[in-house]
């Protein structure tokens, strides 16, 4: 589990690349380069929900919708996948920030349009949230054990950039000043 984002994407596999490719309207060379990204934004909203108080709970929640919505069979999942099904998910994984604004984030990092950043966001968060599921459940993890894992491969994370700032920056000067003074005085 050393290296969890080489991991989720080789799960994948070509076909199942291929599939996400002609949905996002992307060639899978593009899918394969931009997916890290988007599993590593997925794998570090999972970190902060799992972090928080009631986190326990709010994990095993998250983690049976994304079994529910990816199934026992990631090509089906593929060939069959509807983003706004995952709408839900996603907002839980943007927190407090917006879907729309992380999807941008992301997009302006990974250098492809928002439009199929959200669509591709929209395959990811469901398919690493039940991959990562699958693994806590095989490994008997707790909320702590997910996110000891998920510290684990915190050199993986930073090598995609500052994913913290992708998920926190939020439009508007209040959101700066709040963040400011999170920054400030904790919380």
């Amino acid at each position: 589990m050393a290296d969890m984002i080489t991991s989720m994407i080789t799960s994948f596999g070509g076909p199942v690349l291929e599939d996400l490719g002609k949905r996002v309207g992307l060639p899978p060379d593009i899918v394969k380069k931009v997916a890290p990204l988007g599993i590593a934004a997925v794998l570090s909203g999972v970190k902060r929900i799992a972090a928080q108080p009631g986190g326990a709970d709010a994990l095993s929640s998250l983690f049976k919708s994304a079994t529910d919505t990816v199934g026992t069979d990631l090509d089906a999942y593929a060939k069959g996948f509807d983003p706004a099904k995952s709408a839900s998910m996603l907002n839980t994984l943007a927190g407090s920030n917006s879907v729309e604004n992380v999807t941008a984030n992301l997009a302006r990092v990974a250098g492809i349009s928002p439009d199929s950043m959200g669509k591709m966001m929209g395959f990811l968060g469901p398919a690493a949230v039940s991959g990562l599921g699958a693994m806590a459940k095989e490994n008997g993890l707790d909320a702590k054990g997910v996110v000891d894992l998920l510290d684990q491969n915190s050199d993986a994370f930073k090598a995609l950039g500052d994913l913290d700032y992708l998920l926190d920056d939020v439009p508007g000067i209040g959101d700066d000043i709040s963040r400011g003074l999170k920054k400030l005085f904790g919380g």
